[in-house]
């Protein structure tokens, strides 16, 4: 069944890519606090896609969209309207992103908003895109470097310690094929906070 998912996911980005011109793309956001990064994660909310785990802010293109306004849009979208993405947009148009495989990543620096506010914030439109995350946490990036030394094995479960997760939740583990996506971020030593 994993295997499946996985595949259908690659499908999807695949065909996103030669329908579209352009591929899935997401955000990272994080803040600052003393020595630590907190990085903004959300578990999948909608029961389709719970066995995928936590990850950062991302999805397919729309037809005619560049990867940073797919990333602004999705984040936008994931994160209830917290973060908006005009603001977004005028973070990261003019950065380029990591890419790994069709998947294009961008980090941006924000201010800390509880994750409790993400998730309680009232959402206006009746689009189903910004019910599809949740809950969300601030994970250390302490907690995620650990798995980023060797490659991903996408079969395999990264739990995230418990203490760092809201009591209600659908799982417990990140999503293999986002860490995946920042092991290339580190590779290439494009991590913003380095």
């Amino acid at each position: 069944m994993k295997t499946s998912k996985i595949l259908l996911f690659l499908t999807t980005f695949v065909i996103c890519v030669v329908v579209h011109g352009a591929g899935p793309a997401g955000i990272v956001l994080f803040f600052r606090s003393n020595d630590e990064v907190y990085l903004l994660l959300a578990d999948h909310g909608l029961e389709s896609d719970r066995d995928r785990g936590w990850a950062a802010f991302g999805g397919a293109a729309n037809e005619g969209e560049k990867p940073a306004e797919t990333a602004a849009r999705e984040t936008e979208e994931e994160t209830r309207g917290c973060f908006s993405r005009t603001e977004l947009m005028k973070e990261i148009a003019s950065r380029e992103p990591v890419v790994d495989g069709s998947f294009a990543l961008f980090f941006v620096e924000v201010d800390f908003v509880p994750a409790l506010r993400i998730a309680n914030n009232e959402v206006d439109s009746p689009d189903e895109a910004y019910a599809e995350r949740g809950p969300y946490a601030w994970v250390p990036w302490s907690q995620i470097e650990q798995y980023l030394t060797s490659d991903i094995d996408r079969a395999r479960t990264y739990t995230i310690d418990s203490k760092y997760l809201p009591g209600r939740r659908y799982t417990n583990w990140f999503w293999s094929i986002w860490l995946h996506n920042l092991r290339k971020v580190v590779e290439a030593d494009a991590l913003p906070w380095n």
